[in-house]
């Protein structure tokens, strides 16, 4: 009778386990190295994007709870919605009967009407300066009730006195005691410095500019109805939460006006800063997941070349009792491991990447400067280091544990590595995919708006899944053609660089493979940003209707109304339209219409009317047919909606009129008549002009606008160039994103040379030994690598322009109307050839390892 076969403990099998990972590790740390530095850069790349938006609203947060101290509640005119990120809220004046009224009401402490404007410090040059927005208020002693906080000088209390915050002052070069000149919207005016403070004690204090007038002067200075409070601040008493405090302010206040707390007052402020913050998170995680999924392709292509080179040791744990199941755990182990180091470094090194785009940002921006405080490390932050390292690692290397456990006992008695795996299946599923992929995007293309758009991104997407499974039966052609140049000119070591690159076409594709995407994306985006340009420059030339616009040197600078009148009263000038902007509630949905004369505007930019009439009073509209056909809107239709100060109306549709989809921002999609709109919103700033110049030369109207340095008057030429380089500041942050992935790419290429040099030691040995010389080893290891980074760029660029045509043309026939398709042919080539500079650069270390390699100690090995 046989005897009961004796298994060890779990515990001992753990220990065991854990023991037999650890050397393994320690066996091939040197091999494991650039798959953690692969691991480091990802997690980095993600580590760094939840710190610097955690940072970023971290500073915003306190900026604003700064600026709300002391304030419990808020009264104002009553709005329906909140105003977005740049927009001006609702602007009817709170009056100041209103303040009488709140500092009568029980549990008020104090109360404070707040007077505020556009006042913007003049250099010494003429040149405007300090941080957007340039604010001006009055000036206010009350420490709880105001963010100002006096630091050297005193307060302004003459009518020709001010003070600026210090960053303002110091950037003018102004000192206290200086005549300064400010531009408001009623034109320059010159005052006398009397004093320097701060605003608030956060990080955002830096980022403000402000100037603070004489309480008496600020509201004939600021505001366009004086008399009045833009809102009033008020300060509880003692023990009076914000809440009740609210109720009992709104119980006594006349209609129209409105009470908030404090807390919401700030919130509103912040919102808006907030979801920008999380597109802006959402936007950098894109890119830290496509460096980590190239990561993913090295630590694949790494433990794939450990387990080939470790058949004989596998074989053997196999043989003296190992199951299929430790084999693989062991594996799994080893990565693990990695992930877990790479995780932790790369957490550390997160915290430097956060810094980095905080610079990035500013450069992309134009050198404004970010109100970045202390970092902050949330835990979100650490989790998605660890989950992300140690998991992306896992899921990459649990093909090769799998395939590990399948290595059979005898294996241990053979010589060499397991025999290379039929390409079959790869290719069935990569034909399948490249099928698939090529029947979505014919559907997104012969389909329409969005829907069309979305079919033909995936397809897209499986087009590109189709490619990387086909690619190692691709190396063995292209890498071949790709190779005969090598194999001609380069000498016998040419020729076995080349054929080493098609020695496995796996292993050569999966090195490839991080380029190929890497290189894929910044193609697809080339031809997009590209087509973009082209289609923005072609657009502008239709829509641009005026020979000038008139703006403010931000989009959040106020346009004077009689800056509008001044150029209007140039002789030669045609006619020159104030372009303001319209907000209301309209079908549940918060819209903005252009708000004018109809037939001017009409006329102006050339929308012939197409259906009812352009003579439109009160709650009318005027809409683009583009619109109109979304909406399901006819003439005569009649839509419920609200204006933003509350008052709700039933607008009625009067006309539509021919609209095209455009990328350009130009010509109105919906009309409203200004002197119906204005009862509404009587102070609705004038976001632009648009000048029709006749006769009138650039002189007369540059002269004209001097009295408002805030402004600049552009012809068309400089229109269309301000549109190109928001595009090309667009697509620099992207392509410095996407960088990234290609200089992990890169490490993938040093990686695979670095274990193949290891995996043909002995033959390397062999070469050597037969009269090789080193130089020629040099040689042969760089030609492999130029050859592989080809095979990748070719590949890459090659995808990359398929998807970004078929992308262009699915966003042509949407709303956007990205009409024309420009490839940029320069680009491309830089990238191929920047391609194989990555391919000499990633060589140089293996291939100096193997120059170095002992003939004797070689042809040992075994």
């Amino acid at each position: 009778m046989r005897p009961a076969r004796r298994h060890p403990p779990p515990g001992r099998i753990v220990a065991m386990m854990v023991k037999l990972v650890l050397r393994g590790l320690a066996a091939h740390r040197a091999r494991l190295l650039l798959s953690t530095v692969a691991v480091v850069a990802g997690v980095a790349f993600v580590a760094g994007t939840l710190i610097f938006s955690a940072t970023l609203d971290r500073s915003f947060e306190r900026a604003f709870d700064d600026l709300g101290r002391g304030t419990d509640t808020v009264v104002r005119s009553q709005r329906s919605f909140a105003a977005g990120l740049g927009e001006r809220a609702p602007s009817r004046p709170v009056p100041a009967s209103a303040l009488a009224t709140v500092r009568r009401v029980p549990g008020v402490a104090r109360a404070q009407g707040v007077v505020t404007g556009f006042a913007a410090v003049v250099d010494r040059r003429g040149a405007i300066t300090g941080a957007e927005p340039q604010t001006g208020v009055a000036w206010s002693d009350d420490p709880d009730l105001s963010p100002t906080r006096l630091t050297a000088g005193s307060p302004p209390r003459a009518p020709d006195e001010v003070a600026v915050d210090a960053t303002t002052a110091r950037d003018a070069e102004y000192r206290i005691g200086d005549r300064v000149t400010v531009a408001l919207l009623l034109g320059t005016r010159a005052f006398r410095l009397t004093g320097l403070f701060t605003v608030g004690d956060s990080a955002l204090s830096d980022s403000i500019s402000m100037a603070a007038f004489a309480p008496d002067t600020a509201p004939v200075l600021l505001s366009e109805h004086p008399g009045t409070f833009e809102r009033i601040v008020v300060r509880a008493a003692d023990g009076v939460p914000q809440e009740r405090l609210r109720d009992a302010v709104a119980a006594a206040l006349p209609p129209g006006l409105e009470a908030v707390t404090g807390a919401r007052a700030v919130a509103e402020q912040a919102g808006p800063l907030q979801e920008i913050i999380k597109v802006i998170r959402t936007f950098l995680l894109v890119f830290a997941l496509i460096a980590v999924f190239v990561g993913s392709f090295i630590i694949f292509n790494t433990f794939t070349m450990l387990v080939g080179g470790r058949v004989r040791e596998l074989a053997l744990l196999r043989a003296v009792g190992a199951s299929r199941g430790q084999v693989t755990r062991s594996v799994l182990g080893e990565a693990a491991g990695v992930g877990l180091a790479g995780s932790t470094v790369g957490l550390a090194a997160g915290a430097g990447v956060a810094v980095g785009l905080a610079t990035l940002m500013e450069a992309v921006t134009g050198g404004e400067e970010l109100p970045f405080g202390t970092l902050v490390l949330p835990v979100p932050a650490v989790v998605a280091a660890y989950a992300v390292g140690t998991l992306v690692t896992l899921a990459a290397a649990v093909v090769p544990a799998r395939r590990a456990a399948r290595i059979p006992p005898v294996a241990a008695l053979r010589e060499g590595t397991a025999p290379p795996r039929p390409l079959r299946g790869r290719v069935l599923g990569g034909c399948l995919a490249l099928a698939a992929g090529t029947g979505l995007a014919a559907a997104g293309l012969a389909g329409d708006g969005n829907a069309g758009l979305r079919l033909a991104g995936a397809g897209t997407a499986v087009l590109f899944v189709g490619v990387v499974l086909m690619s190692p039966a691709l190396s063995r052609p292209v890498v071949g053609l790709l190779g005969r140049p090598f194999a001609r000119f380069g000498g016998s070591a040419g020729r076995m660089g080349a054929r080493n690159a098609l020695r496995e076409p796996r292993q050569t594709a999966a090195t490839a493979s991080a380029l190929t995407i890497g290189l894929a994306l910044i193609t697809t985006v080339s031809i997009i940003v590209q087509s973009l340009a082209s289609s923005v420059d072609r657009q502008l030339d239709a829509a641009l209707t005026a020979d000038y616009q008139v703006t403010g040197r931000s989009q959040i600078t106020p346009v004077s109304a009689g800056a509008a009148e001044a150029v209007a009263a140039v002789p030669g000038v045609r006619s020159a339209i104030p372009i303001r902007t319209a907000r209301f509630r309209l079908d549940g949905t918060v819209r903005a219409a252009t708000a004018g004369t109809p037939g001017e505007l009409l006329a102006h930019f050339r929308l012939p009317l197409r259906q009812g009439t352009a003579s439109v009073h009160g709650d009318e509209l005027l809409v683009g047919r583009s619109v109109a056909e979304a909406r399901g809107w006819t003439v005569g239709r009649t839509v419920p909606g609200e204006y933003q100060d509350g008052t709700r109306r039933t607008f009625r549709i009067a006309g539509v009129y021919a609209d095209r989809p455009s990328l350009t921002p130009s010509a109105p999609t919906m009309i409203i008549d200004w002197a119906g709109y204005r009862v509404r919103d009587p102070d609705a700033p004038i976001g632009r002009i648009e000048v029709s110049a006749g006769d009138a030369h650039r002189a007369s109207l540059e002269a004209a606008l001097a009295p408002w340095p805030n402004l600049v008057l552009k012809d068309r030429a400089q229109v269309k160039d301000d549109a190109a380089g928001d595009i090309d500041r667009f697509f620099t942050l992207v392509l410095g994103l996407l960088v990234l992935s290609v200089l992990v790419a890169a490490l993938g290429i040093v990686n695979t040379l670095a274990l193949a040099v290891t995996e043909r030691t002995r033959e390397i040995g062999l070469l050597r030994a037969v009269g090789m010389q080193r130089r020629q080893i040099r040689r042969m290891i760089r030609c492999e690598a130029v050859v592989v980074s080809l095979f990748g760029a070719v590949l890459g660029v090659g995808t990359g322009t398929v998807l970004g045509v078929v992308l262009q043309r699915a966003i042509a026939d949407g709303d956007a109307g990205m009409e024309v398709l420009a490839v940029p042919y320069g680009l491309l080539a830089l990238c191929v050839a920047a391609a194989a500079a990555i391919g000499v650069v990633a060589a140089v270390w293996p291939a100096a390892r193997a120059a170095r390699l002992d003939v004797l100690q070689a042809i040992a090995t075994g």
